[in-house]
């Protein structure tokens, strides 16, 4: 839960570099599918009922995040699949052409974009809940004091008795215009009281305080700001 100041617009090539350049990618993967639901409930309900596309694609879990605050339209849905890493999920999305789904389908939403998510902080467990969700823009020569940092917030706001608290920070992979030039920062507490518990703490002068404000110094800008629920509904056989 970040908030920057503003900075110039990153060139592509920059991106590319940054992107690439980054010793510390971690294991794992997403793929996401960014559409806009003409009913949210029906169509969730609708994906929940037929999770052979997710063994199709060889997801190892999957689920979806609904924005409820900071939409950037009605009926906002990011349908998320998790792999074990980035060959696995780019692979997993050639398989599926979401702007090519099935009549039924098509007419429950509106599909967006896609995009391939590779983590540069992981989280320590795959357990979605209240998530604030940020597009970040950070230089390259922050990014890794920054994944230090959000690392040991992380530790310091669990032991301070948030301990369903994580984070994460992701890089798109083909994500297009919407994703170029920024990072997807995720903190997750397990539902709405205990998010927050968390930001009240914050403005309480908690402990973790200052590991906080030293994140955000290192964070250039903040492009987007929204919270979601997030649920997994599908978990691949062993």
């Amino acid at each position: 839960f970040l908030i920057g100041d503003k900075m110039n617009k990153t060139k592509l090539i920059s991106i590319f570099v940054l992107t690439f350049s980054m010793s510390a990618i971690s294991e794992g993967a997403f793929t996401t599918v960014m559409v806009s639901a003409k009913n949210t409930d029906a169509y969730i309900e609708s994906v929940k009922s037929n999770t052979a596309l997710y063994e199709a694609i060889g997801a190892d879990a999957a689920g979806y995040c609904e924005t409820i605050s900071g939409r950037d339209y009605m009926g906002q849905l990011m349908m998320w699949s998790a792999f074990s890493d980035v060959t696995s999920a780019l692979q997993g999305a050639s398989k599926y052409d979401p702007s090519k789904a099935p009549k039924e389908m098509s007419k429950m939403r509106e599909f967006k974009y896609g995009a391939t998510w590779a983590p540069i902080k992981p989280f320590p467990r795959l357990d979605p809940g209240y998530e604030r969700a940020m597009r970040i823009k950070v230089s390259r020569a922050n990014l890794p004091k920054l994944v230090q940092v959000v690392t040991r917030l992380e530790k310091e706001v669990q032991a301070a008795g948030h301990d369903t608290f994580m984070n994460g920070l992701f890089v798109a992979i083909g994500g297009g215009a919407t994703e170029a030039g920024t990072y997807y920062l995720k903190s997750i507490t397990s539902n709405v009281d205990t998010h927050g518990a968390l930001i009240d703490d914050y403005f309480a002068g908690a402990s973790w305080g200052n590991t906080y404000r030293e994140a955000l110094l290192l964070v250039d800008d903040v492009v987007n700001d929204q919270f979601e629920v997030c649920e997994q509904f599908y978990t691949a056989s062993k």
